[in-house]
C-alpha cells in the first residue's frame, strides 16, 4: 500500500543551495495572517553512551552535543522532534520558522547547530537514529548567549515546495544536532528546552455571496432586470475563514456582455466579513445595454476566486408625466392613467397627500430584502399598453391627486397632479 510523502521527501527535493540564507530573526506579521504553533507529537534526545535507550519527552530540557556526568564520563546528545501539520495542508503557509530554545550554552561563539528533515520515528535512539534525508540550514553566533528563540527559517522550503505542486506531509519531523566536526567538543554542547514550530498562514477567502446590483438580488439567467442609472451600487458578501482577517478588499468587475474584452474593475473595503460595496464608476456603462459583473473578496496576502456572473440592462432614460383624465360622475370616480408616449412603463403610485413612499429593501442578516413594489397599497400595475385604471372615493370635495409612472428599472417620472372638485350642492 503506497504511503504519503513524508517531510523528508519534501526536504529532498527542494532542499535549499546555502545555510545562510534560512537563519532569521522574528518578522512582523502579513496581513491576512494568521499565527499558531504546530502541535508537537513527540520530542526526545539520544545519548552515546546509551546507545540504545531513547530519552522521549523529557519533562525539562535536554542535552544537545558533548557533555560530561557526575562521573566525567563524555556523552554526545542529538534531540528528534515531530510535529504534527495535518491542520495546515490546505492553507497558504507564508511564515515557518523552527525554534531551538537554549538554556545553557557556553560558547556561542562558535554555535552551530544543524537541524534535519528525517524520517519519522517513534523511538529514536543513538544507535537506530531516523534517517536523514536534508540538510536544512545551521544556526550559528548571534549576539543573546544562549538564547530563546534561535530562529531557522523555512519558509524559502515550502514556498517552492508549494509552487512547484509538492505534496505537503502531515508530521514534520527533524534532528537538531551539531556538526559531526564539533560534536565531540564539550565547550559547544548545550541544553535545549522543547523546540517548536511557528507556522504563519493564510486561509484565502471563499468566492463572495451573496451578491446584490441595487439592492436586487443577482440574477444569473435570462430576464435580467432593468437597473436605473449608469452607476448602478453592486453589493457582495465576503467570507473569510481566518478569524484574525478583518480588513477585507471587495473587487469588482463588470462588462458589456457583447463585449466581454472590455471590462471595468473597481474595489470596495469590506470590514469584518460582512457586505461590501461600491458604484460602478461614472462613464463605465452607457444606456440599454445588458452588462455581466462578478466579485471577488482579497484578504492581504490571498484572492478569492471570481463569484458567480451576474445580469443587468441599464436604462437611464425615465417615463414622461403622466397623464390623468376621469369621466366620472359619481362615487367612486374611475381614473385613467396614461403613459403619455412612454413604451416602457411598468406601474403607477399615487397619493392623495403628495407624499409618495419610496421604492427600496429592508436590511437582512443575509443582504438586502427587495420591496416588491406592487405590495405597497399605493401601486398599481400598468397594462400593455402602460395604461391603468384607478377607481377612488377622493377624502374631500376639494382634493389633488398626484400620480407618478415608473419604468422596470423603477425609473420615477415627473409627478402629475388632478385636481378634483366635487359639488355638495343637491
Amino acid at each position: 500500500m503506497s504511503q504519503r510523502p513524508r517531510l523528508g521527501v519534501l526536504f529532498s527535493t527542494v532542499v535549499l543551495s546555502t545555510a545562510a540564507g534560512l537563519f532569521a530573526t522574528a518578522t512582523p506579521a502579513h496581513a491576512g495572517q494568521t499565527n499558531t504553533d504546530a502541535p508537537r507529537i513527540s520530542w526526545a534526545y539520544t545519548d552515546s553512551v546509551h546507545p540504545n535507550e531513547t530519552y522521549l519527552n523529557p519533562t525539562g530540557d535536554a542535552p544537545l552535543g558533548a557533555w560530561r556526568d557526575s562521573a566525567n564520563r563524555q556523552h554526545v546528545s542529538r534531540v528528534y522532534v515531530t510535529f504534527d501539520v495535518a491542520a495546515l495542508l490546505s492553507k497558504h503557509i507564508v511564515s515557518a520558522k523552527l525554534a531551538v530554545p537554549e538554556t545553557q550554552a557556553t560558547d556561542c561563539a562558535h554555535r552551530r547547530i544543524e537541524v534535519w528533515a528525517t524520517a519519522e520515528s517513534t523511538h529514536p535512539t543513538w544507535r537506530n537514529p531516523p534517517r536523514e534525508l536534508a540538510k536544512l540550514g545551521t544556526l550559528g553566533p548571534i549576539d543573546q548567549c544562549p538564547t530563546t528563540y534561535p530562529l531557522l527559517d523555512l519558509i524559502d522550503l515550502v514556498t517552492r515546495a508549494q509552487a512547484g505542486g509538492v505534496q505537503l506531509p502531515s508530521h514534520a519531523s527533524f534532528e537538531i544536532r551539531l556538526p559531526q566536526s564539533l560534536e565531540q567538543q564539550v565547550p559547544l554542547g548545550r541544553r535545549i528546552s522543547a523546540p517548536a514550530l511557528y507556522v504563519g498562514y493564510n486561509t484565502p477567502p471563499s468566492a463572495p455571496a451573496p451578491l446584490f446590483n441595487s439592492l436586487r438580488a443577482c440574477v444569473t439567467a435570462a430576464p435580467y432586470p432593468y437597473l436605473s442609472g449608469l452607476t448602478p451600487d453592486l453589493l457582495a458578501k465576503a467570507s473569510d475563514a481566518d478569524p484574525d482577517d478583518f480588513n477585507l478588499t471587495n473587487e469588482f468587475a463588470v462588462w458589456p456582455v457583447a463585449h466581454p474584452d472590455q471590462r471595468t474593475t473597481f474595489t470596495a473595503q469590506n470590514y469584518n466579513g460582512g457586505f461590501g460595496g461600491a458604484a460602478v464608476p461614472s462613464g463605465a456603462l452607457t444606456d440599454n445595454t445588458t452588462y455581466a459583473w462578478q466579485a471577488r473578496v482579497n484578504d492581504g496576502t490571498d484572492t478569492s476566486p471570481w463569484s458567480q456572473t451576474c445580469y443587468f440592462t441599464t436604462d437611464d432614460i425615465a417615463p414622461a408625466t403622466p397623464t390623468v383624465t376621469s369621466t366620472s360622475t359619481s362615487y367612486p370616480i374611475t381614473y385613467t392613467l396614461s403613459p403619455n408616449g412612454s413604451d416602457d412603463v411598468y406601474g403607477y403610485q399615487y397619493s392623495w397627500t403628495g407624499i409618495f413612499s419610496s421604492f427600496g429593501a429592508n436590511g437582512g442578516p443575509n443582504g438586502p430584502e427587495w420591496i416588491d413594489p406592487f405590495t405597497m397599497p399605493d401601486v398599481i400595475p400598468a397594462q400593455p399598453d402602460g395604461s391603468a385604471t384607478l377607481t377612488l372615493t377622493p377624502p374631500s370635495p376639494l382634493a389633488r391627486l398626484s400620480v407618478r409612472s415608473f419604468d422596470r428599472a423603477f425609473n420615477l417620472s415627473p409627478t402629475t397632479t388632478y385636481r378634483v372638485i366635487i359639488s355638495t350642492t343637491p
